[in-house]
């Protein structure tokens, strides 16, 4: 139904409009056309698909059993029906893409929400028809318009709140009983508003089968019209799960559960085994990154004496050695690879006393050429070099992984980093027996996990076969992570060519990071705070957190005076560490995790091309 149909008036060369998924039941044409017909009258033409599956229940039990049999789902084929009829609205002169809208009536309304979840972004979606828990829907006979399994993952109203943050108008009568139907309601209403989007979820009750069409074409005119906006956030960071490797996940757990063995057991082994690769040695599992720097430190010895850190860096490098009772130092970064500045730690070597460690950071997925050079320097004093490798698991340098260049070497398994397991850390390092002493540390210095003896002072730093199930089930497909971070990389390369007042960081040649921050630098008179705030809320696009915005001397607890080893930390360097200043002064992180699609980088290069020229 066109708008000319409707009001006489000849067509608008290209509109927003409505793909319309009419139900199955007798009755469903002629509401259909009834809801086509309003739209019309309201100015969005709107294409109604009619299936042609029988009428009957029974007669679609039948068709929905003959695909089960091929393994196959007759939800799965009407949602392909569907997602071709949007795609070729989309893409028809009459839209030229503008907005599509998503109706789904009665039965029909499940094909919608199946479809309209397939989308990077939930269109606008008005959904007329029953609601209520698997459980009851399947009670009532709408078995067939159900995906095989789905309540291993999720019942109704989650799929039902995962179309946010895209708009959606559900009208309902229960499928059973009316307080499941209520429930089911409620936990959709309270889903869109955990995330802050109350204003987008509009919850009707029907009184039975049908639809509202004043309510239907209202929301619709409302919602297609705003869809043009930036309705969801780029996040600066989206950890995402993907369903197979959820269920391996879940499975893992199950047998962890089952079998009682809760920690240092089959997943923790696991781990370690597909972790190995991607380290260049041993990978003994831990609960975080701070642990495994903390029995790094410990195997050492540092306990009163000096660690030297880089001053750009996470506040737990250097908290790290002070909790255990050693005094820190800081050093300057150098430019070009982010490494700490060989010249730098030379001075600061000659000047120190009693140095028992140099902790180097691979800052932003980045092993900086110039550790070769702190290498030499530090060997030439018999001074041991710890890696910080936080931020760089899958990072080489010249083909060696980071890990494989200090003494020993401290990852984490941190959500935002590019592998985690909720909770962890890897510790790895060169030395088979003193990785054997650290297995043993991290359980609190037990000689066997059998026993209770003890023969080392160690902590509680072991790693739980649940937190191991996640980070194994993200390692067997960390190669093709690794391979969506470069692949977006490259775009960004491309896309950011020639933008005004913002150059891309380049990687020295040897370099092989693994992308856990996409740095550019900004030019001198750009604010980045308040660039930052213009991209949130004019473009909905949040940058990700600098590495770092502040440098070690001027966080509170140094600048405040606190002992950077015995003597204040604050003035007295404020103008030692000119490198790490400017990095932390002019450098922005913009998004790039997988899952990030290419239309959100294109909306973040866009943005920054309006923000910037």
């Amino acid at each position: 139904a066109a708008p000319g149909e409707a009001t006489g008036q000849p067509p608008r060369a290209a509109s927003a409009a409505v793909l319309i998924c009419a139900g199955f039941d007798p009755a469903a044409p002629a509401v259909a056309e009834e809801l086509a017909t309003g739209l019309a009258q309201a100015g969005l033409p709107a294409l109604v698909l009619d299936y042609g599956l029988p009428a009957t229940e029974a007669a679609r039990t039948a068709l929905d059993n003959r695909y089960r049999l091929a393994g196959e789902s007759l939800l799965g084929a009407l949602v392909a029906q569907t997602a071709a009829a949007l795609a070729w609205l989309a893409a028809s002169p009459s839209v030229a893409g503008q907005p599509v809208g998503l109706v789904g009536i009665g039965a029909a309304a499940a094909v919608a929400l199946h479809t309209a979840l397939t989308r990077d972004v939930a269109p606008p979606l008005c959904l007329a028809g029953p609601l209520g828990t698997y459980p009851e829907l399947f009670a009532a006979g709408y078995e067939p318009l159900t995906l095989p399994g789905i309540l291993r993952y999720a019942d109704l109203p989650d799929l039902l709140t995962a179309c946010q943050p895209g708009a959606l108008h559900l009208q309902y009568h229960p499928a059973g009983p009316e307080p499941d139907a209520r429930a089911a309601a409620t936990a959709v209403e309270e889903g869109y508003a955990a995330g802050g989007l109350t204003h987008r979820c509009e919850v009707r009750t029907l009184d039975g089968p049908g639809v509202s069409v004043a309510e239907a074409v209202n929301f619709l005119g409302r919602a297609v019209k705003a869809a043009d906006q930036p309705a969801a956030l780029v996040p600066p960071v989206r950890v995402h799960l993907e369903v197979a490797a959820r269920r391996d996940i879940l499975d893992r757990v199950d047998a962890a559960l089952a079998s009682g063995m809760l920690t240092q057991a089959r997943e923790v082994e696991r781990f370690e085994r597909l972790a190995a690769p991607w380290v260049g040695g041993q990978a003994i599992a831990v609960n975080a990154g701070t642990g495994a720097l903390e029995i790094a430190l410990s195997l050492i010895g540092v306990a009163g004496r000096r660690v030297l850190v880089p001053v750009n860096t996470f506040f737990a490098t250097a908290a790290t050695a002070l909790r255990l009772g050693a005094s820190v130092g800081f050093v300057d970064l150098e430019l070009t690879g982010l490494g700490m500045d060989p010249a730098a730690l030379r001075e600061a070597l000659d000047r120190e006393a009693d140095v028992a460690a140099v902790v180097v950071v691979h800052i932003g997925g980045i092993v900086a050429p110039s550790i070769r050079t702190v290498l030499d320097e530090c060997r030439a004093r018999g001074v041991p070099v710890v890696e910080d490798a936080a931020h760089a698991f899958g990072a080489r340098l010249d083909g060696a992984p980071a890990g494989t260049f200090g003494r020993l070497a401290a990852f984490s398994l941190y959500p935002t980093k590019v592998l985690t397991s909720a909770e962890g850390g890897i510790l790895t390092g060169a030395s088979g027996r003193e990785l054997a002493l650290a297995r043993r540390l991290r359980d609190h210095g037990r000689t066997e996990y059998s026993a209770i003896r003890h023969d080392c002072l160690g902590g509680n730093w072991r790693l739980s076969e649940l937190h191991a199930s996640v980070g194994a089930a993200q390692l067997e497909r960390f190669a093709g992570m690794h391979a969506a971070r470069h692949r977006l990389a490259a775009r960004y390369d491309a896309k950011l060519a020639g933008l005004p007042r913002l150059r891309r960081y380049e990687l020295p040649a040897s370099v092989e990071t693994n992308y856990y921050k996409y740095l550019v630098y900004l030019d001198d008179g750009v604010d980045r705070a308040d660039l930052k705030r213009r991209l949130r809320d004019r473009y909905g696009i949040v940058l990700s957190g600098e590495v770092y915005d502040a440098i070690l001397c001027d966080q509170p607890y140094f600048a405040g005076g606190k002992p950077a080893g015995g003597k204040p930390a604050g003035a007295e360097f404020a103008d030692r560490y000119p490198n790490a200043r400017w990095f932390a002064e002019r450098h922005a992180c913009l998004p790039l995790y997988p899952g990030l699609t290419e239309a959100e980088q294109d909306r973040v290069v866009a943005a920054l091309r309006a923000e910037l020229s």
